[in-house]
C-alpha cells in the first residue's frame, strides 16, 4: 500500500516543499498538499505605507515570514534604503536575496524568531536602534505564542520598535472540515505533517468537529520542530513525533522517511 502523508503548510511554501522533494531521487511516501492556513498581502494602507516612507530611519527590518518579504518586494522600495537591514528566518534569507536583491542582516541567526532576538542581543548599542517588524493580522486563528513571546522579548531589548501589518493569515474555512475529516479517517492517509502552529490549531478544530459527529479521527501527527509541537499540544493534539532538525523541509522529509 502506498504511504501518503498530508502536508498542511500554506501554499506560499509549496514551491519550497516541491523543490525539496524534487532533489530526492526517490521517496518512501507520496506527499499530498492541502493548506490548512493561507496568507495574502494586505492593501498597502494602515501602517505599511508610512513605514515605506521612513525606510532610511530603520536599522533593522524583521520579516516574520516569506509573506513579509513579498510585501516589501511588492512595494517597489528603493533597495539602497534596505540593503543590509532586512532580517529573515532561515531559508527566507534566500528569498530576500532573490526578491529584493539586497544583503541580509544577521545572516547567522538561528532560524526562529527567538533566534533573531539572540542575534540582536549580541549587537552593539541595541537600545539606540530603530527596528520595524513586518508581520500578519490573524483571521480565524489565535495569535501564536511565538509571536507574543517574540514581542515581549523584543520590547525587553529597549530598542525603538514599530510593528507593521502587511499580510493576513487566515484559517481554512470550517465548511471544509467534514470532507477533510472524512479523508483523514479513510485509511488512505498514513500521517499528517504540520509545519506551523496555525496549522496545528486548524487540525485540532477538525479533530474536535469529527468527535462531535461521533466519528473521531485517529491519524499519526508529525511536527516540523519543537515550537510546532508545543503549539499542537497546547491545542490538544497528540504529536507522534517531532523532527530534531527544524532548519529545512529537506531535513523534515528525511525525518519522516525514517519514521513512517
Amino acid at each position: 500500500m502506498v504511504k501518503r502523508i498530508l502536508f498542511t503548510a500554506p501554499d506560499t511554501y509549496h514551491v519550497s516543499l516541491h523543490e525539496a522533494f524534487g532533489k530526492r531521487p526517490t521517496c518512501s511516501f507520496h506527499p499530498m498538499f492541502v493548506p490548512f492556513i493561507s496568507s495574502t498581502l494586505l492593501p498597502p494602507g494602515g501602517t505599511f505605507l508610512p513605514f515605506c516612507n521612513q525606510l532610511a530611519s530603520y536599522d533593522y527590518i524583521i520579516c516574520t515570514s516569506i509573506m513579509a518579504v513579498r510585501a516589501l518586494s511588492s512595494a517597489g522600495v528603493d533597495r539602497s534604503l534596505i540593503d543590509g537591514k532586512v532580517v529573515a528566518i532561515g531559508k527566507d534569507q534566500k528569498v530576500v536575496q532573490e526578491f529584493l536583491g539586497v544583503t541580509v542582516a544577521l545572516p547567522h541567526a538561528k532560524p526562529s524568531l527567538m533566534g533573531i532576538i539572540e542575534a540582536l542581543e549580541s549587537e552593539q548599542a541595541l537600545q539606540s536602534k530603530r527596528i520595524a517588524v513586518l508581520w500578519p493580522k490573524y483571521s480565524g486563528l489565535p495569535v501564536p505564542p511565538t509571536i507574543t513571546n517574540f514581542q515581549n522579548a523584543l520590547s525587553a531589548t529597549g530598542a525603538d520598535v514599530s510593528y507593521v501589518y502587511c499580510y493576513r493569515t487566515t484559517a481554512m474555512s470550517d465548511e471544509y472540515y467534514a470532507e477533510t475529516a472524512d479523508a483523514l479517517r479513510s485509511g488512505n492517509i498514513s500521517a499528517v505533517a504540520l509545519t506551523s502552529g496555525g496549522e496545528a490549531y486548524v487540525l485540532s478544530r477538525i479533530m474536535k468537529f469529527a468527535e462531535t459527529q461521533g466519528q473521531p479521527v485517529n491519524v499519526p501527527i508529525y511536527s516540523f520542530g519543537p515550537y510546532t509541537t508545543r503549539c499542537a499540544e497546547e491545542a490538544g493534539l497528540n504529536v507522534t513525533g517531532t523532527s530534531p532538525n527544524q532548519y529545512s523541509f529537506s531535513d523534515f522529509i528525511d525525518y519522516l522517511e525514517t519514521e513512517i
